[in-house]
């Protein structure tokens, strides 16, 4: 299956699982959220490069051990005043693929087992054939990982669809 270097993915925002995108008003798209013990902003152009990561430390994470309280209610206020400094609008944003090894948050094209199982000499045939079909759909369908903390698993709209 070939892959195109120029594809853009859809991102919705999404405030049950902790990202959010929209546009600043210097026509800047933004991925954001809590990338413990931080939240984190990825900054792209119009045409989805990516051109900066910013972080902003949570104050009360910045002293505490892991495991940290992700559902902390105080986590929310945070993010919403970032959001108001940087005059996001929320809205779906449209990017190329990117990864930051730092926060383990990016872009994949499919999930990592299926490449576990194609690269595995061990995986029978049939396994193989049903893994290839599936890259196929997720082609046809224009699905996409996203890794935020989690293995989000996207449309071509930008909407989770399993995590």
């Amino acid at each position: 299956m070939e892959q195109n270097l120029n594809r853009r993915y859809a991102i919705q925002p999404h405030d049950g699982y902790g990202f959010y995108t929209g546009f600043t008003p210097s026509k800047e798209q933004v991925l954001m959220g809590l990338s413990c013990p931080n939240l984190v902003a990825f900054h792209f152009n119009l045409e989805g490069d990516l051109l900066r990561c910013r972080q902003r430390p949570v104050p009360f994470f910045q002293t505490a051990t892991p495991p940290y309280r992700v559902y902390d209610e105080r986590i929310p206020p945070l993010i919403e005043a970032w959001q108001k400094d940087m005059g996001l609008r929320l809205a779906t944003i449209v990017v190329k693929k990117f990864f930051s090894s730092e926060h383990f948050i990016g872009i994949e094209d499919y999930p990592s087992h299926f490449h576990e199982v194609l690269s595995d000499p061990t995986s029978d045939d049939e396994e193989k054939a049903d893994i290839q079909e599936s890259m196929e759909l997720w082609y046809k369908h224009g699905q996409f990982v996203l890794h935020w903390g989690n293995d989000y698993w996207l449309d071509e709209s930008g909407k989770v669809v399993s995590s």
